[in-house]
Parts: C-alpha cells; structure tokens; sequence
C-alpha cells in the first residue's frame, strides 16, 4: 500500500481529524463527531467552519482553489499554486492534528489554535 493510500484511507476512517501530511481538497470536509459541525475546503476556495448551514468562522480564502493541508510542523496551511494564501500560525509545534469537536470547535492540537467556536 502507498503512502498517498495509507493517508486517504486513515483520512477516511476519521473524519472529525485532519493529521499531519493529510489534506482537504475543494469539497472535502471535516465532521464532529455528533455530525452537528463541518471545517470544509469550499469549492470557492474558502475555508468555512459551519453549525448545519450557518457559518461560525471563515479564513476569507475565497478565490482560486488549491488545498489545506496539516503540515508536519503543526501548521495548517491553504496553499494556490503552491503559495501559502492562510495559515494558522502554529508552526513550531510538531506532528499537530486538526479535530472538529463536538462543541463546534475546530483544534489544532499539540500546537496551539483554535477557531473559538464552542458552543455550550
């Protein structure tokens, strides 16, 4: 098995998580658990974290698409054209891994990021 398998079926097996290598393209999301809140790579670029059809956070990429990657550095990067547009500013925190929680907040953890969406 490839590594590019091994990555996509481990992505598959967990959705509420995005781990280091792994990345999202135009349409792919991540889901909590509960199924109540989505972190998705939208096809018009942007990146949106959504509770049902409402949006509670956007990193305002919307333009071209590429993809988002979590980067072994801990660093969740929107790249178009190979040209980083977002970033969450967590690099320097190794081997960091995005989860979307049930509470509607999206963590990078073992770094230091969070959307701050939560909801009580």
């Amino acid at each position: 098995m490839s590594l590019t398998s091994s990555l996509q079926q481990a992505f598959h097996s967990e959705t509420d998580r995005l781990k280091p290598g792994q990345s999202l393209q135009p349409g792919q999301a991540l889901a909590s658990p509960n199924g109540q809140y989505r972190f998705t790579y939208q096809h018009d670029g942007n990146l949106v974290l959504y509770r049902g059809a409402q949006p509670l956070w956007a990193a305002a990429t919307n333009g071209p698409t590429g993809h988002c990657v979590m980067q072994e550095d801990g660093n969740l990067v929107v790249y178009v054209n190979n040209a980083a547009i977002w970033a969450s500013g967590t690099e320097g925190h190794p081997m960091g891994t995005l989860v979307m929680q049930d509470d509607g907040n999206a963590v990078i953890y073992g770094a230091v990021w969070a959307s701050n969406t939560q909801h009580k």
